[in-house]
């Protein structure tokens, strides 16, 4: 093992303090998509997204658990989904979720109840598969696993 004097030491701390708020800030940043309704070949509307944090995850699962707390807990999956796209949903374009006659035509009482309503099911699996890869959850293991 190689002995290290102060300045290697000082400058192995350097870099590894740089490293780790440099993964803090890519952690803390979201890149945008734009997504496209199309119907019939007819685009409908566009609403952007972005990535989801751990925390909206968890407030997602934990939101559409039914049972919760009980042996028989199960996940909503599409109301799970439906609500990832709306908290995803960039805060300008919100509005197309929560447009009152909208929810009134659809007896929606919430924008999640919009997004369910709106949004086919292969369009809310295919936006969660996109929302994964926003969130960075789609990163390969072997990419962050080395020896």
């Amino acid at each position: 093992m190689k002995d290290y004097d102060d300045n290697e030491l000082n400058q192995i701390e350097t870099d590894i303090t740089q490293a780790l708020l440099e993964a803090a800030e890519y952690k803390n940043r979201r890149e945008e998509r734009t997504v496209k309704i199309l119907r019939g070949g007819k685009e409908l509307f566009s609403f952007r997204i972005t990535g989801l944090s751990e925390g909206q995850w968890r407030k997602c699962r934990r939101e559409n658990l039914r049972n919760r707390g009980k042996r028989t807990e199960e996940l909503d999956d599409f109301r799970f989904i439906s609500q990832a796209i709306y908290l995803a949903t960039v805060d300008e374009d919100k509005p197309i979720w929560k447009n009152q006659t909208v929810m009134e035509k659809l007896n929606a009482a919430t924008p999640v109840d919009v997004v369910n309503a709106v949004l086919l099911p292969g369009e809310k699996s295919k936006l969660a598969d996109v929302l994964i890869e926003l969130s960075d959850y789609d990163d390969d293991l072997d990419e962050l696993i080395s020896n």
